[in-house]
């Protein structure tokens, strides 16, 4: 592990050591230092660094079969796409369940509008020509009309490609409008059309809307211009348009993307909001960094989550695009694919583990 400057570090005592490996402290990066994949697979660290730590939070969250994603929602309840049992799952802030969706084939990801009705990525099975199909599909959950009973709440498919059975939907988020964007993917990427790999928009009443060229993003680009495999899509509370995209095809060199709508001079286009030329090395651009990021959130203050379920590890940004904490390893998240934020806990679907895990945000190092 590299070493860091005397006013940069606190020493622990055994007996502080104990008690941060027994409640599995996650070590804060500060001091501007740059992070090192390794110290994800290291042994316990015998110092914490930075003055942050985010601290497990019992009992853990169990009674999931590969859960893919996690949303707390704006009442505010946690909804966990419980992707083995096919339904999403409704729980308060202390984790206590509130009930189950109606069935669901394979939800593997979920966002909440401004109405309070859920927005789900699943699929489902049909019959063709006597031929077996299942398609990739979007969901809209009525809670409202249910009286924010899930079990009862109408579950209606909004959207999908009768002629694309291969395309599947990975990430959806919300719009201040209720409009909001979907993550898709699929083997048929040779169009220069409409391919597979894309971010899609829908207006507030599920209409999609003309295609838009995003910083002329196509799965045969390069550098910032790829979009390969995409996993999610993520939007900021106090920004109108702006996306996060996570991708994790093998031509996509940097995996983790944040696309804005920006004017320079008399030109207005989409372009992405870190660049090189502009921004150095900023770590958000690293390319050794992400290998299989599965999910992002951004909290109220403008800071970057994203999950990487090959690395098994949590990456928190600043919205310079700074590292400003990372922990995980194999000793805690198996294959972890959602992330949620919300008053200082951050909300990790452990999908390996089927469980979900709660670590709140502490000062305090003693």
């Amino acid at each position: 592990m590299t070493a860091q400057p005397a006013h940069c570090r606190v020493r622990l005592t055994p007996r502080r050591f104990l008690l941060a490996v027994s409640a599995l402290l996650m070590t804060g990066m500060g001091c501007e230092r740059r992070f090192s994949l390794d110290e994800l697979v290291a042994p316990p660290p015998s110092d914490v660094y930075g003055d942050t730590t985010y601290v497990l939070q019992q009992p853990v969250w169990n009674g999931f079969d590969r859960p893919t994603d996690i949303l707390v929602g704006r009442e505010p309840f946690v909804y966990v796409a419980d992707a083995g049992n096919d339904r999403i799952a409704m729980l308060d802030l202390s984790g206590h369940l509130v009930g189950y969706s109606q069935p669901l084939r394979n939800p593997i990801a979920v966002a909440q509008d401004y109405r309070l009705d859920l927005l789900v990525c699943a699929e489902f099975d049909t019959v063709i020509a006597g031929t077996p199909v299942t398609f990739g599909a979007i969901y809209r959950i009525g809670l409202v009309s249910a009286g924010h009973d899930i079990s009862r709440a109408p579950v209606h498919r909004v959207w999908f490609d009768p002629v694309s059975a291969q395309r599947r939907y990975t990430g959806i988020a919300v719009l201040a409008d209720n409009s909001y964007y979907v993550a898709r993917t699929g083997p048929n990427n040779a169009s220069k059309v409409d391919p597979d790999d894309a971010v899609m928009l829908f207006d507030r009443n599920d209409v999609l809307q003309p295609r838009v060229t995003w910083p002329l993003l196509t799965p045969d680009g390069t550098g910032l211009t790829t979009i390969s495999r995409p996993t999610a899509v993520a939007t900021f509370p106090r920004r109108t348009t702006d996306f996060l995209f996570t991708q994790r095809g093998e031509k996509s060199l940097f995996r983790a993307q944040w696309i804005t709508h920006r004017t320079t001079g008399d030109v207005t286009q989409w372009e992405s909001y870190f660049t090189p030329a502009r921004d150095g090395n900023v770590d958000f651009l690293r390319v050794s960094l992400f290998r299989r990021p599965e999910d992002a959130a951004v909290d109220n203050d403008g800071n970057i989550y994203i999950i990487d379920a090959e690395n098994d590890s949590l990456y928190r940004f600043d919205p310079r695009g700074n590292i400003t904490q990372a922990f995980g390893g194999p000793a805690v998240f198996l294959h972890p694919e959602g992330v949620a934020h919300f008053d200082r806990t951050l909300y990790i679907a452990d999908t390996g583990n089927n469980r979900v895990l709660r670590f709140k945000l502490s000062t305090d190092i003693r």
